[in-house]
């Protein structure tokens, strides 16, 4: 299991500051802010940060400092610990689901993985340690603030951790276009699942996927026969929440 990782990070825009400010997972250094920027405007942004470490930058200054990037007048710079260094307990809860990234290099698609998984009510996200882009500022910016609320776990071995948690009575559901396998909407999620995602490019690497009990493949319309890896994690993540939901409410469709 990964060693617990502190790490000092800078992100952008209101929700995001609204989100690390309101979490117990990390410090503030400092906070920028720019004069008459949207963020300086933010009511809800301004009752709850804290005026003994932040800067209100003339809007030249705060712009030289922050050149090309979507600020919305605001920047956090902060540290903490981003990966968790152990598994909790996962033996009480009956309909828990994680998501494995196989080879997802691109931290674009991890920081939009991370928020969806948040909106969806993931309950962790596995990633390895040599074949996935680092949790670094680009991944949190794409979160919009999500990575407060996601447990992260950073995997030396992911094969063998979804093995181990196989044992633990997981089911291990592949995610995987173009080969044989039963529509995403046609297994069932509500119970205790791993949903692994292999990268757009590669798929998932064969020694995972041996390891699934199901298959499951999006079709697709298009002339390009490639989904993008955040889109097909939102459709399977969402059609999860809706089977719970309805199992909850006790609809039937």
């Amino acid at each position: 299991m990964a060693k617990e990782k502190v790490s000092s990070f800078i992100c952008y825009g209101v929700n995001s500051a609204i989100s690390i400010i309101n979490s117990n997972r990390y410090n503030i250094r400092y906070i920028d802010i720019m004069k008459g920027g949207n963020a300086q405007k933010n009511k809800k942004l301004l009752n709850i940060i804290d005026d003994s470490i932040v800067n209100v930058l003339k809007k030249k200054e705060f712009l030289n400092k922050y050149p090309e990037k979507h600020t919305q007048g605001i920047a956090v710079n902060f540290y903490g610990q981003t990966i968790n260094s152990f598994f909790p307990d996962f033996s009480t809860k009956s309909n828990i689901c994680l998501l494995a990234l196989d080879r997802i290099e691109d931290p674009q698609n991890f920081g939009q993985i991370i928020r969806t998984a948040e909106c969806a009510g993931i309950d962790g996200i596995l990633f390895s340690k040599h074949y996935s882009a680092p949790v670094n500022n680009t991944v949190l910016q794409v979160s919009q603030g999500a990575f407060v609320n996601v447990n992260l776990y950073e995997i030396t071995n992911l094969s063998q951790t979804i093995k181990h948690l196989k044992n633990e009575n997981f089911w291990v559901i592949g995610l995987e276009n173009g080969i044989k396998a039963k529509l995403w909407h046609e297994i069932e999620y509500t119970n205790r699942v791993i949903i692994v995602i292999g990268s757009e490019g590669r798929g998932i690497r064969k020694k995972i996927l041996d390891s699934c009990d199901f298959i499951s493949t999006i079709p697709m319309q298009g002339k390009v026969n490639s989904l993008n890896v955040s889109a097909a994690v939102s459709a399977i993540a969402f059609e999860r929440l809706r089977q719970i939901m309805e199992k909850n409410n006790g609809i039937h469709t």
